[in-house]
């Protein structure tokens, strides 16, 4: 060896500090998980295309189970409207909960006296029953 090689080793360069995701980048190399990153929205693209392309369109037999079903109208939408006085509360009543079954409305009213259901005939504008929950 001569003095020059010994007076001045070859200083060794420090091994890269990992940078992001564990050093993929330097794994691989930059170029490549570029490309890796660019390319990948694309053939998410072509694999959803396909796949709506293949079961997108449904058979004849689902598309005839798929018509929509006429649901008859049970309420006499020409009936006269009774006369329509509202719902009675008594004061310091007050409505909760409302529920709607053909022409019959079923209103839960709080009030000093406890809470009540109180079942109206909309189509004949009278109350038919008030019952007690206790």
């Amino acid at each position: 060896m001569s003095e020059t090689q010994s007076e001045h080793p070859q200083a060794e360069t420090p091994p890269a500090p990992n940078s992001g995701l564990g050093g993929l980048a330097h794994s691989i190399g930059t170029r490549n998980l570029w490309l890796i990153i660019l390319t990948m929205p694309a053939v998410f693209l072509v694999a959803v295309a396909a796949i709506i392309a293949i079961f997108g369109k449904p058979k004849k037999d689902e598309a005839e189970l798929a018509t929509p079903v006429v649901v008859e109208d049970v309420a006499d939408v020409n009936a006269a409207p009774a006369d329509m006085a509202g719902l009675a509360l008594a004061p310091g009543e007050a409505a909760g909960a409302i529920a709607l079954d053909g022409d019959r409305l079923a209103v839960r009213v709080s009030g000093p006296d406890g809470v009540v259901v109180v079942i109206y005939d909309i189509v004949k504008g009278e109350e038919i029953a008030r019952i007690p929950i206790k």
